[in-house]
């Protein structure tokens, strides 16, 4: 990756120590960084400075973190956010959502006490978001078919304590020949704000077709999830074209399933409705990505013709810190079931979550505990290891 000369970062926390933290890892990582303890401060190097990144502290002294995002708010700032406290994961989700609706680039949140790894990887991403993105690049990569697609396991609960991989979810990635790897999130944006994101999909998906016939061959049947995009839910042409992607490689609609964000869904009901029923009727199954993160309707939700309802990664991971998160997954589960969807739950990361999982009888489980994204020829050998510890039924 290129070193970048417009990377400055400014934290604020009231421990010093954590301050040269903070900056000392941004430094090692080519930023230019300064840190400050006070509010007043704070406020100076903001417009003096001109940071593209702050990392601030939710609970200071004389202002706290909530009143300095809306002074950031107030000014219009550009910068990324990253918000940083010992407060639970509820109170960091809030903050984010609060920096949002101030117009603000919220980057993520860090829980004390902060690992160097995960600072790193945060601060990675945001350097990478600053690298140009044109358009044309990514053009140019989808007619190179630079765009690979790597593939999750997802474990299915054929028995108590037995998770056996029967699918995967397909994920675009692009390792840039100068730039190196670049989030998925900034090629989407940039497919779906210019017009590229039906080229895209339909290359991932036509990938992903034709890696299945692969496992077929070696006697590895696996379903294929692939998302969509908000923007290809309002066109009425695509569940034809994506009928004859399958037909073309004789590949069977019931083992492939479109997610779709729930936020998505709700953007056009009435046309997304019309699209999701006919990828049904054509067979294809449907699920509701990151599920209980957006804002929906339960009447709008339980009359789309979904087949499963993804929980999302926040409350997974969260079923042993904090009580409310189990009880929303358990209800999350249970809600599914109700409405004769499967669930599948994300972000499963130990056994103890998949254990947890298995008890209140979720139907699917995917996560880096199962599996992490690998390449196709790669999936094939880590699936047959998996499905080999699994018990005898």
């Amino acid at each position: 990756m290129p070193e970048l000369d417009n990377n400055k970062l400014l934290v604020i926390d009231d421990q010093p120590d954590l301050c040269e933290f903070i900056s000392e890892a941004a430094r090692g990582m080519g930023f230019e960084a300064i840190a400050v303890t006070e509010p007043d401060a704070f406020r100076r190097a903001v417009q003096e400075f001109q940071p593209t990144v702050v990392v601030l502290d939710l609970q200071m002294p004389g202002a706290d973190g909530i009143e300095l995002l809306r002074y950031l708010g107030e000014r219009g700032t550009k910068a990324q956010v990253l918000v940083a406290s010992g407060m639970d994961q509820r109170v960091l989700a809030t903050a984010q959502q609060l920096g949002r609706s101030q117009g603000l680039n919220m980057l993520g949140a860090l829980q004390k006490p902060i690992l160097l790894a995960d600072l790193e990887a945060t601060l990675r991403q945001c350097m990478r978001a600053d690298t140009p993105l044109t358009p044309e690049a990514l053009t140019a990569a989808i007619e190179r078919r630079e765009i690979q697609v790597h593939y999750q396991p997802k474990a299915t609960r054929v028995a108590p304590g037995r998770w056996v991989v029967e699918g995967v979810e397909a994920l675009a990635r692009w390792h840039h020949p100068s730039l190196g790897a670049i989030s998925p999130l900034r090629f989407i944006s940039v497919a779906e704000k210019h017009g590229l994101i039906r080229r895209l999909t339909e290359q991932v998906i036509e990938t992903a077709l034709r890696q299945c016939r692969v496992w077929d061959a070696a006697g590895l049947q696996l379903s294929v999830a692939i998302n969509l995009s908000p923007q290809l839910l309002n066109d009425l042409a695509f569940p034809d074209q994506v009928a004859r992607m399958a037909a073309q490689v004789g590949a069977d609609a019931r083992r492939i399933i479109f997610e779709v964000t729930e936020s998505a869904a709700m953007f056009d009901p009435g046309t997304t409705m019309d699209v999701l029923t006919r990828m049904r009727v054509k067979n294809f199954g449907l699920s509701i990505d990151d599920f209980g993160t957006g804002y929906s309707s339960l009447k709008q939700l339980y009359l789309m013709p979904f087949s499963e309802l993804k929980i999302d990664t926040s409350f997974v991971r969260d079923v042993f810190a904090h009580e409310d998160a189990r009880t929303m997954v358990e209800t999350m589960v249970l809600l599914a079931h109700k409405l004769r969807l499967t669930a599948c739950a994300e972000g499963v990361e130990t056994q103890e979550i998949l254990d947890f999982l298995d008890g209140v009888g979720c139907d699917r489980a995917q996560g880096y505990f199962i599996g992490r994204p690998m390449a196709g020829d790669v999936l094939e050998g880590a699936v047959k290891e998996w499905n080999a510890k699994q018990p005898q039924s």
